[in-house]
């Protein structure tokens, strides 16, 4: 198979992907929001989760505070900006292609989160279908899912390749405890952080690669690592909050992250930045008569 046959699957593999995405979002949205049984089951997760006694002894990364401490976003972003550097870049352009990149990178969390409260606020709505739900307004995407779905976005794409399944593993299971403790503490249902996450998720895999063209890729058995997600969240999550209707909804919230975070990997394989297989070195055999010259 040639260099650029196998970038034209991977890229049809990743459109394939993105757009499945963005429909799965749509479908949530479509039965979460506009139908009756999904609007009764979305909002008594919802109050399932925050009817019970609020947990005050969470870690400071685990709360929400968190999504708007400086300090996530300055350690985020110094992380991308290291991890692509350590790349080695083969030539000027290919540095500025780089440089570019960081910078895609470094602006897609702010860019992400203003587009999500824009539909959320003024294009999505919310209809009416249940006189006892008191909160009318549409609440679907969340911003703050949003933006902790692209830390995990920029950190896995800024990682070289080989380590991205153990980067997305560990993120991954961060970005799924903060968004059910965004559920459990009455700020969003469950299908506004898992409508985020497959928005954002779907949007990130349409950033550029900044390690294109990387030979070193995780092995097969290491690609499948972000399905621990699936186990891990939910299992921080029970540490702190009792209920099976808890867990549960956590666990149903880490298993998209975790979908998420394996489908970043999809069609970013290793292969050279000109598409093409360079062709075998031919060398003369020791003795051989020269070719005759006419």
């Amino acid at each position: 198979m040639t260099g650029s046959t196998a970038a034209q699957r991977s890229s049809l593999s990743r459109a394939a992907v993105v757009t499945a995405a963005f429909l799965l979002a749509a479908a949530v949205f479509a039965v979460a929001v506009w139908t009756r049984p999904g609007q009764r089951v979305d909002q008594w997760l919802l109050d399932v989760s925050r009817a019970l006694p609020p947990v005050h002894d969470l870690p400071f990364l685990l709360s929400i505070d968190v999504v708007s401490s400086p300090l996530l976003w300055v350690g985020v972003a110094t992380a991308v900006v290291v991890l692509v550097q350590c790349r080695r870049f083969s030539s000027p352009t290919d540095a500025r292609r780089g440089l570019a990149t960081t910078v895609t990178l470094l602006a897609f969390a702010p860019a992400v989160v203003l587009i999500v409260q824009f539909l959320r606020d003024h294009v999505l709505t919310r209809p009416q279908l249940h006189s006892w739900i008191a909160e009318t307004a549409n609440s679907a995407p969340s911003g703050h899912a949003a933006a902790v779905t692209a830390v995990v976005v920029v950190l896995v794409l800024a990682s070289p390749p080989v380590v991205r399944p153990l980067v997305g593993t560990v993120v991954g299971t961060w970005a799924a405890v903060l968004e059910f403790v965004i559920v459990a503490a009455g700020w969003h249902r469950p299908a506004d952080v898992v409508i985020s996450t497959l928005l954002v998720a779907a949007a990130g895999m349409l950033l550029p690669d900044p390690w294109r063209g990387s030979v070193r890729v995780p092995p097969r058995w290491l690609r499948s690592a972000p399905l621990l997600v699936a186990v891990a969240a939910p299992t921080i999550v029970a540490v702190f909050y009792a209920t099976i209707t808890q867990v549960a909804a956590a666990a149903a919230i880490a298993l998209v992250m975790a979908l998420a975070v394996i489908a970043l990997g999809v069609g970013r394989v290793g292969r050279p930045q000109s598409g093409r297989v360079a062709a075998p070195e031919v060398r003369p055999t020791v003795g051989a008569v020269p070719p005759t010259i006419h």
